[in-house]
C-alpha cells in the first residue's frame, strides 16, 4: 500500500467512458483522485458543503454518476462515508489497473526488476510514437499507450515516473487530437502539467504544430488558474431563440454562459426555425458564437373584408379570427379556407415561398344571404310600369327605366324617389321603350329604345344630347337594341339583341367594332340582352350563359348553360358587377338572383315568384351600390326591391 501512495500521476477520464462504464451493471467501477486534496461534497453542488478531502491517488468504490457527479464510498476513521466528487477531480480505472492493484495489494512486490519495467514501458512509448508520428495511426496509438500509466505506478524511482508519466500524458493529448477530440486532448496535456509541470515545460519546448501548441497553451492556463471558467457569449438570428447546454435549459440569446469545462454540447431552438446543435470545444476564455437560423417557414397575414371570419389551413381550425396572423406556416402549397357565417366559403391554394418578410393574402368575402330591406312600388301601383333596367351614379343614385309617362326614375340614397328634372319631362318624350340605361364617369346617360332602335345620350340633368341608331343590320344600325354599358374611357356597348352581336362605339355615336355574331360557339351569341364592364373586361349575358371578352373584343371565357339549379340560367335579362368583382345576374326565367364569382364559380341565389317581401317576380335590372346593397326591378311586381346581407351575428 506504502508503494502506491508514493505515485503522485494525475489521470483524467473521458466522459463517455465513464457512461459505458456506468452502463454495465455488474461491473466494480472505481475511480481515481486526479488532484491533491480533492473536496467530496454532502451533495452534488460546486458551493456545497465540504464533507472529506481526499489525497491525489486515492482510488475510491464509485455508486453511481449523477450528471458531473460521482456517488463514491469510502473509509474515514473506521466509518462508511458516502458523498459526491466531481468528475474533474477523478478519472476511472481501467480494468486492467483494478486488477494490478488488487495484485499488488496481494502480492505487495514486482516480479519484474525496475529496468524491466522501464524498458518495457519504453518500447510501448515508441510504438505509440511511431504511429502517431509516421502512421497517423492515432486510434492504435492510444489504445497502445493507454495501458502505459498503470505500468507506471510501478517505477519506484519518483522522478522517473513522473517524466515517463508526463510523456505518455503528451503523446495521448496528441493521439487524441489526431482523432478531431480537442477536449480528451487539453485534458492529458492538462495531466501532463499536473504530473510533472517543469518537465512537461521542457519536452513540449520545439513543438511547433499550431494546434498542438494552442492545446498546450490552453492547458498549461489552466493548470496555473489563469483560466478558471470559459466565457460563451451566443446570439442568434433572429433573436430570443431557446438555449440548451448538455440538454438543459439556460436562457435565450442573447445570452452569456460561463462553464468551468471547455466542452459544452450547446442546441438552439425558435419555433418556426430549425434547430442547431454543436458539440463545442471552447479553445479561448472568451468565445462568441452567432448562429443564422434556417427559417422553416413564413408568416402567413389574413385579412378579410369584412373581419371576423374563421381560418382554415389544410383542412384544420387554426382557432384564428380574421385580421390575423398564422405563424411561421411551412414553405410549400397549402389550402386556405375562410368561413364567415352568411358568406360563401373561400378557399385557395397559397404558395409559401422562401423568404423572411410575411406573405399577406386579403380576401374580400362573397355574401350568399340576402333579405328584404325595402320596397319601392307594388304589383297595383301606378307608378312603376314594368320597371326594366337600372344603373347608378358615382353618388349611389339608382336610375330605372319603365314603360310609365315618366320614363326614368331616380332613387336617392337616403331612399327618397327625386322626381324633379331640369328638363326632363320634355326631353325624355320621345323615348318610346326604352329598356337599357347605362351613366359614365361624367355623369352622361345612354339608353337604349328597343322600339325607335336607336341610342340616347343625355346630361346628368336630363337634357337631350345626342341620338344615334336606327332599324337595320348595318354598323350603325341596330334590331332591337337592349343592354348597354360604358367603361372607364367612356366607349359605349351596346347588345343589339336581334343582331346578335355587341356593337362598340365613341361616347358620340362614333361605330368603333363589332363584337361577336349570330351562333352558340364561344365567342357567338343567341339574344344578348346584357352587357356589364368589369375593369378591362366585357361581359356579355344571353339567353343561356356568360361570356368574357377583353374590351377589343377577344373572347376570355364562358360559363353557364340552360337550367333551373344552382348555375344554371333560364333567359336572363340583366348583369351587374359590383366593386369586389362578383357578378350578379337577373335570372329572369327563374324569377331569382344569382351570385357568381368572375370565373363562373356559384355563390348563392334568393328570390322565387310571388309578391311577398324576399319573392321576385320577373327580375329584370340589377345594380349594387358601395354599401354591398342590391337592387332589383321586378317587371311583373311593378317594384323595385333592395336586398341587403343578413345581419351576421359575429364569431366569438
Amino acid at each position: 500500500m506504502s508503494r502506491k501512495l508514493c505515485f503522485r500521476i494525475i489521470i483524467v477520464f473521458t466522459g463517455l467512458a465513464c457512461f459505458l462504464a456506468f452502463s454495465q451493471e455488474n461491473n466494480p467501477v472505481k475511480v481515481r483522485v486526479i488532484v491533491d486534496s480533492a473536496t467530496v461534497k454532502v451533495k452534488p453542488e460546486i458551493d456545497g458543503e465540504t464533507l472529506a478531502r481526499i489525497p491525489l491517488n486515492t482510488s475510491l468504490e464509485a455508486v453511481e454518476k449523477q450528471g458531473e457527479w460521482y456517488k463514491v464510498t469510502f473509509d474515514k476513521e473506521g466509518l462508511q462515508i458516502t458523498g459526491f466528487i466531481h468528475e474533474m477531480l477523478v478519472r476511472e480505472m481501467s480494468a486492467e489497473e483494478i486488477a494490478e492493484e488488487a495484485a499488488v495489494s496481494s502480492i505487495g512486490t514486482a516480479v519484474e526488476t525496475q529496468t524491466e519495467i522501464i524498458v518495457e514501458i519504453e518500447g510501448w512509448m515508441d510504438k505509440g510514437r511511431q504511429m502517431i508520428r509516421e502512421e497517423k495511426k492515432y486510434k492504435e496509438a492510444l489504445d497502445s499507450l493507454s495501458p502505459l500509466i498503470a505500468k507506471t505506478f510501478r517505477v519506484e524511482d519518483i522522478q522517473k515516473q513522473r517524466q515517463i508519466a508526463a510523456e505518455i500524458f503528451l503523446w495521448m493529448g496528441m493521439g487524441y487530437s489526431g482523432l478531431g477530440d480537442s477536449y480528451a486532448a487539453l485534458r492529458e496535456i492538462r495531466n501532463m502539467f499536473e504530473v510533472d509541470y517543469a518537465f512537461g515545460k521542457t519536452i513540449t519546448r520545439n513543438i511547433y504544430d499550431p494546434q498542438i501548441g494552442g492545446l498546450i497553451e490552453q492547458a498549461e492556463k489552466e493548470y496555473l488558474g489563469i483560466i478558471k471558467n470559459y466565457s460563451l457569449r451566443i446570439s442568434s438570428t433572429p433573436d430570443q431563440a431557446e438555449i440548451n447546454i448538455n440538454g438543459e435549459y439556460v436562457g435565450k440569446t442573447p445570452m452569456i454562459y460561463r462553464s468551468e469545462s471547455p466542452k459544452v454540447v450547446l442546441e438552439i431552438k425558435k419555433a418556426g426555425y430549425g434547430s442547431l446543435k454543436e458539440d463545442i470545444f471552447l479553445s479561448q476564455e472568451d468565445t462568441d458564437k452567432n448562429y443564422v437560423l434556417e427559417s422553416l417557414g413564413r408568416n402567413l397575414e389574413v385579412k378579410t373584408r369584412p373581419e371576423g371570419a374563421r381560418v382554415f389551413l389544410d383542412g384544420k381550425d387554426t382557432g384564428q379570427i380574421t385580421d390575423c396572423v398564422l405563424s411561421y406556416v411551412s414553405f410549400g402549397s397549402h389550402e386556405v379556407k375562410i368561413s364567415k357565417e352568411n358568406y360563401a366559403d373561400w378557399r385557395e391554394i397559397v404558395e409559401i415561398s422562401a423568404g423572411e418578410d410575411p406573405i399577406s393574402i386579403e380576401v374580400v368575402l362573397a355574401g350568399k344571404t340576402y333579405t328584404s330591406q325595402k320596397k319601392w312600388g307594388s304589383p297595383d301601383s301606378p307608378f312603376f310600369q314594368r320597371p326594366k333596367s337600372m344603373t347608378l351614379d358615382n353618388n349611389d343614385i339608382v336610375y330605372v327605366v319603365d314603360d310609365s309617362d315618366i320614363k326614368i326614375k331616380k332613387i336617392l340614397p337616403d331612399g327618397k324617389i327625386d322626381r324633379r328634372w331640369d328638363s326632363g319631362g320634355k326631353d325624355f318624350k320621345d323615348l318610346k321603350s326604352p329598356v337599357g340605361i347605362a351613366i359614365d364617369s361624367q355623369g352622361y346617360m345612354y339608353i337604349t329604345d328597343t322600339k325607335r332602335h336607336a341610342v340616347y345620350k343625355f346630361d346628368e340633368n336630363g337634357k337631350f344630347i345626342k341620338k344615334w341608331g336606327k332599324e337595320g343590320s348595318e354598323n350603325t344600325e341596330f334590331k332591337t337594341p337592349m343592354g348597354i354599358a360604358v367603361d372607364s374611357d367612356s366607349n359605349v356597348y351596346v347588345a343589339d339583341f336581334a343582331n346578335h352581336c355587341i356593337k362598340k362605339f365613341s361616347n358620340l355615336g362614333v361605330f368603333t367594332k363589332i363584337i361577336g355574331k349570330g351562333g352558340s360557339a364561344e365567342g357567338e351569341f343567341l339574344f344578348p340582352t346584357a352587357v356589364a364592364i368589369d375593369n378591362n373586361e366585357l361581359l356579355v349575358l344571353d339567353r343561356t350563359r356568360v361570356q368574357r371578352f377583353s374590351l377589343e373584343g377577344e373572347f376570355i371565357g364562358s360559363w353557364g348553360q340552360s337550367g333551373s339549379n344552382d348555375g344554371e340560367l333560364n333567359k336572363p335579362m340583366g348583369i351587374f358587377v359590383d366593386r369586389d368583382g362578383y357578378v350578379y345576374i337577373a335570372d329572369s326565367g327563374n324569377n331569382r338572383i344569382q351570385k357568381f364569382e368572375i370565373r363562373g364559380q356559384f355563390i348563392a341565389e334568393w328570390g322565387g315568384t310571388g309578391e311577398g317581401d324576399d319573392s321576385i317576380n320577373y327580375p329584370y335590372g340589377i345594380v349594387i351600390d358601395s354599401g354591398g346593397n342590391v337592387y332589383v326591378s321586378e317587371m311583373e311586381n311593378n317594384r323595385i326591391q333592395m336586398f341587403a346581407l343578413s345581419s351576421d351575428p359575429g364569431v366569438e
